[in-house]
């Protein structure tokens, strides 16, 4: 140390103490693991998303539920009826139980939307992928279905990529 001259000294132990605080002073934990998702379920591996829960798993199917808002929940469902679209099968029901039709906000997923009027604003969303068969359907309250739009999104792409494999 005696050769180094008072820059370089200075330098020195600034990159000493920068090294020792980032050792000693703790990081801040996040809830959300980047790295490795909590949940695997089939083919599928699910990252945690802060306000939704697994409300239940089968081999079959496995159901997520809203934290914020305890009426949504979103059902995901592998080897269902896959002769009639989701489009057929809203329309259908909006048929009957006189609610209305809306088509899915993202062209590139097979989906329907039934919306019944009430004080609640509940709908159904019917989501499907025929290649993998994966039915998704998500019931609750308009305003909550934001909630599950990335966890909808995150599996629709894990399942076309599963497509393009095979």
């Amino acid at each position: 140390m005696r050769s180094l001259g008072k820059t370089k000294k200075a330098f020195l132990l600034l990159g000493v103490a920068l090294v020792t605080a980032a050792f000693i002073i703790p990081t801040k934990k996040v809830p959300i693991s980047v790295l490795v998702p909590d949940i695997v379920w089939g083919q599928f591996s699910i990252s945690p998303r802060p306000d939704i829960e697994v409300g239940g798993v089968h081999p079959d199917s496995i159901v997520f539920v809203s934290n914020i808002e305890p009426q949504a929940r979103l059902t995901v469902a592998k080897n269902g009826n896959f002769k009639k679209t989701p489009k057929d099968i809203v329309t259908s029901l909006c048929r009957n139980d006189r609610c209305t039709y809306v088509a899915y906000s993202n062209p590139e997923i097979d989906g329907a939307i039934a919306r019944f009027p009430s004080d609640d604003d509940l709908q159904l969303v019917l989501i499907r992928s025929q290649k993998e068969q994966v039915w998704m359907e998500y019931k609750g309250p308009t305003a909550a279905f934001g909630f599950f739009e990335s966890l909808i999104s995150e599996l629709h792409q894990q399942i076309e990529s599963n497509n393009q494999v095979i």
